[in-house]
């Protein structure tokens, strides 16, 4: 379970136009069905993800062990959500098991900021954070390398056959490197 902070709130806005408040807020069974359409909705939902069913099963789960957070609006219509597993990376460092964001509200940085929320807590229980990128999916790796994530490897085939998927990586300041290691 992730022990972080409850909320956090994010303004997004050029000066002058419609400003837009985002709260990140641990998921619950209530956000289900926006979760399930905005992984859907994806590439990453097209390529890999089950029937309804299953991703209800998997969602539920998720919730109940405190890994999924919403990105809410002033509505608190949930908009996206990031799934956080704290030691789902090689048993002993956070990894983002998957982020997505309804369809209308894509690069609105209300992705950069569920991010930034998992920076945040990721980085108050590692040095260092991991996410996974399919091979197809173009756009994303442009946004992490942009965050300071770092390309360090491949795994071929891993959960499907064809599909690669590239490791990404993003280490702490050297003062959290040296206090974890030392």
């Amino acid at each position: 379970m992730v022990k972080s902070v409850d909320e956090i709130i994010f303004c997004f806005g050029e000066l002058g136009a419609n400003i837009l408040e985002l709260r990140i807020l641990p998921g619950t069974v209530e956000h289900l069905s926006d979760c399930i359409e905005a992984l859907r909705n994806s590439e990453l939902g097209e390529v890999y993800y089950h029937p309804e069913d299953e991703l209800r099963v998997g969602f539920t789960e998720g919730f109940s062990k405190g890994e999924i957070f919403v990105a809410l609006d002033e509505g608190n219509n949930c908009l996206g959500y990031i799934w956080i597993a704290l030691s789902g990376a090689f048993y002993g460092f956070p990894y983002c098991r998957n982020i997505a964001i309804k369809k209308n509200w894509r690069g609105r940085g209300i992705g950069s900021a569920l991010l930034r929320y998992y920076e945040k807590v990721g980085f108050e229980n590692s040095n260092r954070l991991f996410i996974l990128v399919s091979d197809f999916n173009h756009d994303a790796p442009k946004l992490y390398e942009r965050l300071g994530y770092e390309h360090v490897g491949v795994i071929p085939n891993l959960f499907k056959m064809g599909v690669s998927e590239n490791i990404l990586v993003k280490f702490g300041s050297e003062d959290d490197i040296a206090e974890t290691t030392g």
